[in-house]
């Protein structure tokens, strides 16, 4: 970072105290500018848009308006005709005089050409009898022969296979009328484009061909019904009044655009859209006569490509939600605008109005519908975008001047500064010299400054304090060379006693006399967590060692005595012993507390380990004594009473008293087999085999008890490769755990076999359903002789434990009553005998 100097500071002040004023007005003077700038414009858009909308709503209402005259005109002719003969000469002179032009886009996109044209207003006249049969119908410009005529009282004989007008006529009195809603068939989007990308360019696509029907009924001298005339309005006609309406610049067009938002369409009184630039918007039937439904959120993804979604303002509040608004408004007979955006994206503001209308069916609101006139919001803020172009070019203008002025001021200011900063400065960096070198060392350093002022007082002071500082640099010296020699030998001691403590295997922790910690080594850390600041509370610190926390509390407070006390804690896997030492600091912990703590669980488990050998080796050696003593008696005495069993003159019931003397008598014999077994254990041979065939044997072994106790026993083999160990051993140790479970399972179960390899060792699995080991018998069950059942050696699980260990493996077993009993045994595979 570069250095500020008394020069730079002195030389910024000055000219920021004759700039600043200066930027601060140029600077107030252009925000307000931009203010009124700001202000200006937005008064302009909102004018802007104020007259537009007010505009739109005027033309809207002439067009609605005209809409309405329009429909008279049409209830008109349709009343002159029920005074008119109905043959066919009156009724085509009536046809051909029914004109009015149609301004149609022909040709292609690449070669476009518009075309005028008269055409008759209505698309069909018709003169029904009271059957519901046509008689007379002009339809296209031709009278339809009788082989063509159809029978209109039921729908499926209409024109668009489900119209009810001779129904809705019939009911009518003398000099009403009926009117439909616009009936045709529906134009999808790809009929319209014809491979076009938008409405605009689609000049060789589909149009739509429907009709609004006016219908009169016809009544006899005797004031019966007789029949109807029926005339269908031409739908182009209808589009003639909103198609050509581009509320933009050119004020009308042969076909709006779509794209930009400046264009009008009509809806009639339920919310159909019934002209617009997109065809596939306007209410239509399918081919089979049924109403399609509305465009909605629910719309599936192939009607909306295929564009099947006619437009009802009622359901386009997901699109946006003034579209109901504006539906809404019109059935209240309300003029308006509100800002929409179309379902192509364009923001603009929409005005309408309602067509006052009240004949058949839209009497219910009194409208036909409404007229919208739709036109993009940023082209009404032309006017606004220049007068902010021009007050901009001004601003500009006041820019560059200001800059001028302040530019020449920052000038003369910068020299000014410049003179009085070098008068200020010189003898100051004279002063710098001076005190550098004395920092070097050279304490005979002096200042000439000749200035009578502030700062030749100073130099006078500066040369004074050199040589101050030269006396008392020898004193310093040798202070220092003795404060180095002491340093080193604090540090000497520090480092020892830091060295000392990590180096002890017990945990050293020392607390201040209000609880905090001040100290820890290394194995207080691994005890206690290496999350542990120093200056954190003694009961945060003993957080989960109960009983710890409290007898600190009790001699810190002066309550309990010191000394050292056993710690016992499961930790979930095993009991950990501790032994707790509590030592004062200072005279009655005045100056804190020491806290010891060393891990004696190891030590524990060789003491248990230690007696549970010596109590093994008793036990063996006193089984082989009392096997070798008593097993030659029974010897005699099995011989004695097998020979008298087979004495002939002894009574049945003698025998059968003999004969189970003679079976507990070979129960005894295998006990005393057990015992030797037990006490001298035949040596491991350990040879390279494959786990999984010994456990197959094993399995096919058992086999056929399990299935005479319906005991269903299954082995999944994991992939284990072959190793080194006893086969023989390991099949005995998996025989007697699946042995203890059938024993446990008289009524039927399962028993499962799993093996897995995991790193240097083999997991070998026994699970079954049986109703598990009690809480209190799962720390006896290795032991020797411990048995719940009435017969048996108890030594089954012993020689397990025994064959495990001397494979260098472990055996630990989990039971409940709902999950039964599963031992699980790990067998190390990197076991290789010796010799």
């Amino acid at each position: 970072m570069p250095r500020i100097t008394l020069f730079k500071k002195i030389l910024a002040v000055t000219l920021l105290l004759s700039l600043l004023p200066l930027l601060a007005v140029s600077l107030i003077l252009l925000s307000n500018l931009e203010s009124v700038n700001t202000r200006l414009a937005a008064e302009i858009s909102e004018t802007a848009d104020t007259q537009a909308a007010e505009s739109l709503q005027m033309r809207a209402q002439h067009v609605a308006e005209t809409v309405a005259d329009f429909l008279h005109k049409c209830e008109a002719d349709l009343l002159f005709l029920t005074r008119t003969p109905l043959n066919n000469r009156h009724l085509l002179n009536f046809y051909v005089t029914r004109r009015s032009e149609v301004w149609e886009r022909r040709g292609t996109a690449s070669m476009p050409r518009e075309n005028r044209e008269m055409i008759p207003l209505y698309r069909s006249i018709a003169y029904i009898d009271r059957n519901g049969r046509e008689r007379v119908v002009i339809r296209d410009g031709k009278f339809l022969p009788s082989d063509q005529l159809n029978n209109v009282a039921t729908p499926a004989g209409t024109e668009f296979k489900t119209e009810n007008y001779f129904e809705q006529v019939r009911q009518l009195k003398p000099g009403a009328i009926y009117v439909s809603h616009l009936t045709g068939f529906h134009v999808s989007k790809q009929e319209q484009l014809n491979g076009a990308t938008e409405p605009e360019t689609a000049y060789q696509g589909a149009a739509y061909q429907g009709v609004i029907r006016f219908g009169a009924p016809l009544f006899d001298s005797a004031g019966a019904f007789s029949g109807m005339v029926v005339i269908s309005l031409d739908h182009r006609h209808l589009m003639e009044l909103s198609q050509h309406i581009d509320p933009g610049r050119n004020f009308s067009t042969v076909f709006p655009s779509y794209k930009s938002g400046n264009y009008a369409f009509l809806f009639d009184d339920e919310g159909w859209i019934i002209t617009h630039p997109k065809y596939w918007d306007i209410r239509g039937l399918d081919r089979n006569g049924r109403q399609l439904p509305p465009y909605t959120s629910r719309s599936s993804q192939a009607d909306i490509d295929s564009g099947r979604i006619p437009y009802n303002l009622d359901h386009a509040g997901f699109v946006h939600p003034n579209y109901p608004k504006v539906a809404a408004d019109i059935r209240n007979h309300k003029i308006g605008h509100v800002d929409i955006t179309n379902v192509g994206g364009a923001k603009k503001i929409m005005s309408y109005a309602p067509i006052p209308y009240d004949t058949g069916d839209y009497g219910k609101h009194g409208i036909f519908g409404g007229v919208t006139i739709g036109f993009q919001v940023d082209q009404f803020h032309d006017a606004a975008r220049k007068g902010s172009h021009l007050i901009n070019r001004e601003l500009r203008g006041h820019r560059t001047l200001s800059a001028f002025i302040i530019l020449a001021t920052a000038m003369l200011a910068g020299f000014s500064a410049w003179l009085l900063s070098s008068g200020i400065t010189r003898p100051l960096n004279q002063l710098i010299d001076g005190a550098r070198r004395l920092a070097e060392g050279d304490t005979r350093s002096r200042v000439c400054v000749s200035s009578r002022d502030e700062l030749g007082e100073l130099a006078n002071t500066f040369n004074f304090m050199s040589h101050e500082l030269e006396l008392r640099k020898t004193s310093l010296l040798s202070t220092l060379d003795e404060l180095r020699r002491s340093r080193l030998e604090i540090l000497d001691e520090r480092n020892f006693k830091e060295s000392i403590l990590e180096s002890i295997s017990s945990a050293i922790i020392t607390f201040s006399p209000d609880g905090l910690l001040t100290s820890i080594n290394g194995t207080g850390r691994k005890f206690l967590g290496t999350g542990i600041p120093v200056g954190m509370h003694y009961r945060d610190v003993f957080h989960g060692w109960n009983g710890v926390t409290e007898q600190t509390e009790r001699i810190l407070s002066g309550e309990g005595a010191y000394g050292r006390h056993p710690l016992h804690l499961d930790r979930g896997n095993g009991m950990t012993h501790f032994e707790i030492g509590f030592f004062p600091i200072g005279k009655n912990d005045t100056q804190g507390l020491t806290v010891t703590m060393r891990n004696e669980t190891e030590k524990e488990k060789l003491r248990e380990e230690m007696m549970r050998l010596d109590r093994l080796a008793s036990l063996g050696k006193l089984s082989a004594g009392i096997a070798h003593e008593v097993r030659n008696p029974l010897t005699g005495i099995s011989l004695l009473l097998d020979d008298l069993h087979d004495t002939a003159t002894l009574a049945a019931d003698d025998k059968n008293m003999i004969k189970k003397a003679l079976a507990e008598i070979e129960r005894l014999e295998r006990l005393i087999s057990a015992l030797l077994n037990y006490s001298s254990p035949v040596r491991a041979n350990f040879r390279m085999s494959d786990l999984n065939g010994v456990i197959n044997d094993t399995v096919l072994l058992i086999q056929r008890q399990c299935n005479r106790q319906k005991v269903h026993i299954s082995f999944e083999a994991g992939e284990i490769p072959s190793f080194w160990f006893d086969p023989e051993k390991i099949k005995q140790a998996l025989l007697n755990i699946i042995k203890n479970a059938l024993e446990a399972m008289p009524h039927g179960g399962e028993i499962l076999i799993r093996t897995v390899a995991e790193g240097t060792h083999v997991t070998l699995v026994v699970s079954d359903t049986g109703p598990g080991i009690s809480h209190e018998d799962l720390p006896l069950i290795f032991e020797p002789f411990f048995t719940r059942k009435g017969a048996g050696t108890g030594l089954g699980l012993s020689i397990t434990q025994r064959i495990v260990e001397e494979h260098n493996g472990r055996i630990r077993v989990e039971s409940s009553a709902a999950a039964g009993t599963i031992f699980t045994l790990e067998l190390p595979m990197t076991i290789v005998p010796k010799g």
